[in-house]
């Protein structure tokens, strides 16, 4: 399989802040816009290789007080039974820490992944239709498939140019810290080998056990790397190229990979 990392979704308090804190790192920050699907709004930190990080945070911060609420409550498996499926997925994000919450396969056809999973019997939910609200105005849209598990990445399809999406252009893919793009995201589940396998056979990869605490999945110039521990599912990206990272980035599993 030719798999094509997207993007990795990184769940913040504040837009405002967060975008910030990215800034003074030296990254170059692009505001995103509104979703229609989820009370979410975004800003984009795009990279040379393609990729690019999703700033993701609540319009309304007690919308993400109100989901850890009921988080901790009776009701939560319950409210997630009632949603759609793209809410499914990332309200579980919403509520939890934040920081690198999950990662983006891309793909020109949803099709063949769909038939991927079905024939490794994993449930999913797709494809299905979402959009966002750029600040100009401009209205883009893509389809999603959503695993249910999240130790696996979900995918996306573009419908409208993928550029109106993610802007490719020198000005927003160069940044002051030299970071070129992701080459490695970190998976966290409860047993690194039975995740590997599972991993592996759904992205066509063979895994290569570094430890008897780590695996990885690699796909030419980027890399999966499956680390134990749980929440299950993604927990960190490392930026090819990029100068050393600020404390609150770091806690919030951004990675450095120099030169």
């Amino acid at each position: 399989m030719n798999l094509k990392f997207d993007h990795a979704v990184v769940v913040v308090s504040s837009l405002v802040e967060a975008t910030r804190e990215f800034a003074q790192a030296g990254f170059t920050v692009l505001p995103g816009g509104r979703h229609d699907a989820l009370p979410t709004e975004n800003a984009l930190v795009c990279f040379a290789d393609g990729s690019y990080l999703e700033l993701l945070a609540t319009r309304d911060p007690a919308t993400r007080d109100e989901l850890r609420a009921l988080r901790a409550s009776d009701g939560w498996e319950r409210h997630l039974r009632g949603v759609s499926a793209v809410a499914r997925r990332f309200l579980p994000r919403l509520a939890g820490a934040d920081g690198v919450a999950d990662w983006v396969l891309h793909a020109d056809s949803l099709t063949a992944s769909a038939a991927r999973l079905r024939s490794q019997a994993i449930a999913g939910s797709g494809p299905v239709r979402m959009s966002r609200e750029r600040p100009d105005g401009e209205r883009i849209e893509w389809e999603l498939l959503l695993p249910e598990s999240p130790l696996h990445p979900f995918w996306i399809s573009d419908r409208t140019p993928r550029g109106r999406r993610v802007p490719g252009d020198t000005a927003a893919t160069t940044h002051a810290n030299g970071a070129r793009g992701v080459c490695a995201v970190s998976v966290r589940a409860p047993s690194v080998p039975i995740a590997a396998l599972e991993l592996g056979d759904v992205l066509d990869a063979r895994p290569a056990l570094r430890t008897d605490r780590v695996s990885l999945l690699e796909f030419g110039h980027w890399s999966v790397e499956i680390i134990p521990g749980e929440p299950v599912g993604a927990c960190a990206v490392t930026l090819a190229g990029c100068g050393p990272l600020p404390n609150a980035l770091l806690d919030w599993g951004l990675r450095a990979q120099p030169t």
